[in-house]
């Protein structure tokens, strides 16, 4: 039997917690933030983490600093084999790393040495990548450039949304779990150093990353796009009224008539209105169809209810 320290905080391991729980062989410690406040209304609410935990029986540890000597005697006590660690939230410092006798392991969003950091997720969608992966590696005092053990790595969809493939990395890194404790349990666990040459950075995100400039190219526009759903959030403005675009879809050579006279209109033009969506230039030939918003202090709209509330029209502009 294996004696597990898990700690997390995000939903991103939620899927790997419950497997964890629901294979009964190895001995559980859950450690997670503490509640915070969250929502308009403030309530203060547990983590994701602590809600999975506390469904399935286990016990939570929620410091409000992992570093402190209390903390670090607590971990101790329970001896732990490995520490594994999914979206917890904190730098672990040296003195923790040390705590587990086969080292503490990290489940990473991305296919490394890219993308360390963050906000790999929203970043690999953004920058237009194809592919992507999850990577388990032993943990060091420099962020996410330890060792490699494994990866696994999938295609990102050509319409996928940073949420879409957020839940499909929490899914895989659930399914390859197994993989990883059998090679702790044959005790044949070795890591591979990153290539120094290859990083790259994914720095978090912030609310303007999501601003939308219409005088870029479409497809950078629409990767733009599905990278900030659900958060950031890519935003523009019409009249001055901030709108959040939350479904959309491209066409990468628009062909089609337009409504505004112009076979070239400007970037962020609205070139014509349809019964489901609002039709938007860009800086080439990419036109964004606007499917779904959410104007400021409202609820989120349809095109068609916008189109009929707003009375936004061909020849309008965004931006």
């Amino acid at each position: 039997m294996l004696k597990i320290i898990f700690m997390g905080t995000a939903d991103f391991g939620g899927s790997v917690l419950e497997k964890l729980a629901d294979s009964k062989e190895n001995k559980l410690m859950v450690v997670t933030q503490p509640d915070r406040p969250q929502g308009r209304g403030r309530k203060i609410l547990p983590t994701p983490i602590k809600k999975v935990a506390l469904s399935k029986g286990l016990e939570v540890f929620q410091p409000e600093n992992i570093n402190d000597e209390e903390s670090l005697k607590t971990l101790k006590e329970f001896n732990p084999d490995i520490i594994l660690v999914v979206a917890y939230g904190q730098i672990l410092s040296r003195h923790i790393l040390n705590v587990p006798k086969l080292g503490c392991i990290n489940i990473h969003g991305s296919f490394l040495p890219k993308y360390r950091g963050a906000a790999p997720i929203n970043r690999a969608i953004i920058n237009g990548e194809k592919e992507t992966g999850i990577t388990f590696m032993f943990m060091n005092e420099k962020v996410d450039a330890g060792d490699i053990i494994f990866q696994e790595k999938i295609d990102i969809f050509p319409d996928e949304t940073c949420g879409e493939l957020y839940y499909r990395l929490s899914a895989l890194s659930a399914d390859s779990l197994p993989k990883l404790l059998k090679k702790v349990k044959s005790g044949k666990i070795e890591g591979i150093p990153q290539d120094i040459k290859l990083v790259t950075f994914a720095r978090k995100m912030n609310k303007e990353d999501g601003k939308i400039d219409w005088s870029d190219k479409g497809e950078k526009v629409y990767n733009l796009i599905r990278g900030t759903i659900p958060y950031p959030g890519a935003f523009t403005y019409y009249h001055g009224r901030k709108l959040k675009i939350t479904r959309v879809r491209f066409l990468d050579d628009y062909q089609g008539e337009t409504d505004t006279g112009s076979s070239s209109p400007k970037p962020g033009r609205v070139v014509k209105t349809e019964k489901d969506a609002i039709l938007i230039s860009t800086g080439d030939k990419g036109i964004i169809k606007i499917l779904k918003l959410i104007p400021a202090g409202s609820k989120e709209l349809t095109a068609e209810q916008f189109v009929n509330g707003y009375k936004i029209k061909a020849g309008d502009i965004l931006g």
